[in-house]
């Protein structure tokens, strides 16, 4: 038998699966390229006619399965052994993972060590790495701009908890993801993710293996319950088509949230909600404008909860209907709110943006309330979205100017990294020549960053292959936003730019 034949026959074979390729039109390739099929199987030691099947499964045992004018591996095959090997090997590598970031957690906590500081230079060649991807969690774009889908720096384990800027290795603390994720997945760890500890807060090992499990594991393997939590938020906020910033409940521009002034919280109507529904509820609240029942209802809310969560029990939402009643009745208050068509999550997320999150379970509803703390993921908006760099404008452009507001637009990430990059070259309308050389060093290392070549590189600027790179460089400078032109100097190369330009410190 022509043992050399039968691997390269192995190797076809095994791309057919992979291209899910039909059995002739890609055997017949395989004929043309090592004779024809009555030469390429007496070499391989068949005589007669007999299946294709019956040859595979002598050449190779229990490998392949001939179906459907397809081939696939079987179930048995070596491949496939290979492939629930390494699945294996990698699950026990992501649990110890997961062990050693509880663990490091637990002594976090400990010793009473302060967060993590979040460093945004030794995040930015993430945010390189990450641009145009999508969400590790929902699988959207990530856009390089503000919403509920834009770009933002995901800590796994929150810095106040003991989390690294780090994202390196099999399993990276930090990665890119959709700012409604990152958001999502901190109000879990608001809601159910936290337990108190001789009067400190620290994670729950639960929460931490789900922020990893969600990313990292199988779809089966994560908590069912913080699961179904996540899925619910997300999809509220996504159907709804909810704002992530603070909801504009007034229509002024605005949100101002009205305070309960203390001596109305001394008032005895404002006291402590009791663990009871034995007694009736006044309609103590009819007389309140808007903004003071919306007041009322978060701060009863609140105690109610905390009141009902220190007895060992969730809040469920048939109980809100006591505090309804306060405001006279659920229609009444909704009336006044002007959401009489809109369900309880909505108006709650919609009222008191990041203070509520709610949980079914089977035909329960329950309602959390998050505790008002910062944010855990890093926002670089600032950074993806800026104003063109400024111009010269004619007589004309100035009238418009000043009668039209301009919007910024938003800039590609990989120009704004280059614009960052050269602002520490100080210009000045005397001082205005760069050396090729020190420009070259500077991309160089941006390059670098994102472990690419040139050619790859100046491609993220539609910069196309032909020409000098001196010549290259400087498409990619104009297509930055840059006015400049190379000179050369003897045996040397300069950029000399023209003002007004982005390196100019105000």
């Amino acid at each position: 038998m022509d043992e050399g034949l039968k691997k390269l026959f192995y190797a076809h074979l095994t791309e057919m699966v992979f291209q899910a390729a039909q059995v002739n039109p890609s055997l017949k390739v395989f004929y043309r390229q090592n004779g024809s099929k009555e030469e390429v199987f007496k070499k391989l030691d068949f005589k007669g006619q007999i299946s294709l099947q019956k040859r595979l499964d002598r050449l190779f045992p229990d490998e392949f399965r001939v179906q459907a004018g397809l081939v696939s591996f079987t179930e048995r095959s070596k491949h496939e052994k290979m492939v629930e090997k390494r699945a294996s090997l990698r699950q026990q590598r992501l649990e110890a993972h997961i062990l050693a970031t509880q663990k490091a957690a637990q002594i976090h906590f400990e010793n009473h060590w302060p967060p993590t500081k979040r460093d945004q230079k030794k995040l930015r060649p993430l945010v390189r790495k990450s641009r145009g991807k999508n969400c590790p969690t929902c699988g959207v774009e990530m856009l390089p701009r503000n919403g509920i889908h834009g770009f933002t720096v995901e800590h796994i384990v929150p810095v106040r908890y003991g989390g690294k800027n780090t994202y390196d290795g099999e399993f990276p603390q930090c990665v890119g993801m959709c700012y409604l994720c990152n958001q999502t997945r901190n109000n879990i760890v608001l809601a159910i993710g936290r337990e108190e500890i001789h009067g400190r807060t620290r994670m729950t090992d639960r929460a931490i293996r789900f922020l990893i499990t969600q990313i990292y594991g199988e779809r089966d393997q994560v908590d069912s319950q913080m699961a179904q939590l996540f899925s619910e938020q997300y999809q509220l906020v996504s159907s709804q088509e909810i704002a992530v910033e603070e909801y504009d409940l007034w229509g002024i521009g605005e949100w101002v949230e009205y305070q309960i002034p203390p001596e109305e919280n001394s008032t005895p109507h404002l006291t402590n909600i009791p663990d009871t529904e034995e007694d009736d509820v006044e309609p103590v609240y009819l007389d309140l404008n808007k903004e003071q029942a919306v007041a009322c209802l978060k701060r009863d809310l609140k105690k109610a909860i905390e009141v009902s969560n220190k007895n060992g029990k969730p809040y469920s939402v048939k109980r809100l209907e006591r505090l309804w009643l306060k405001h006279g009745s659920p229609e009444q208050f909704r009336e006044k709110i002007g959401m009489q068509n809109e369900d309880i999550d909505v108006i709650l997320f919609r009222l008191y943006p990041h203070q509520f999150i709610l949980e079914t379970k089977g035909t329960v509803r329950y309602i959390h309330a998050l505790e008002n703390e910062g944010r855990h993921f890093y926002d670089f908006s600032a950074e993806v979205a800026i104003p063109p760099l400024t111009k010269t404008l004619n007589e004309e452009e100035l009238v418009v100017a000043e009668t039209v507001h301009a919007t910024p637009v938003p800039v590609p990430m990989p120009v704004l990294f280059v614009r960052d990059a050269l602002a520490p070259l100080h210009l000045s309308d005397e001082q205005n020549e760069v050396p090729f050389e020190r420009i070259k060093e500077v991309l160089d290392g941006l390059r670098k960053e994102d472990g690419m070549d040139w050619d790859t590189y100046l491609d993220f600027f539609n910069i196309v292959p032909s020409g000098s790179l001196a010549e290259r460089i400087n498409l990619l400078l104009g297509e930055c936003g840059f006015k400049c032109h190379l000179k050369k100097d003897n045996q040397n190369l300069f950029f000399v730019f023209e003002p007004p330009h982005v390196f100019e410190q105000h």
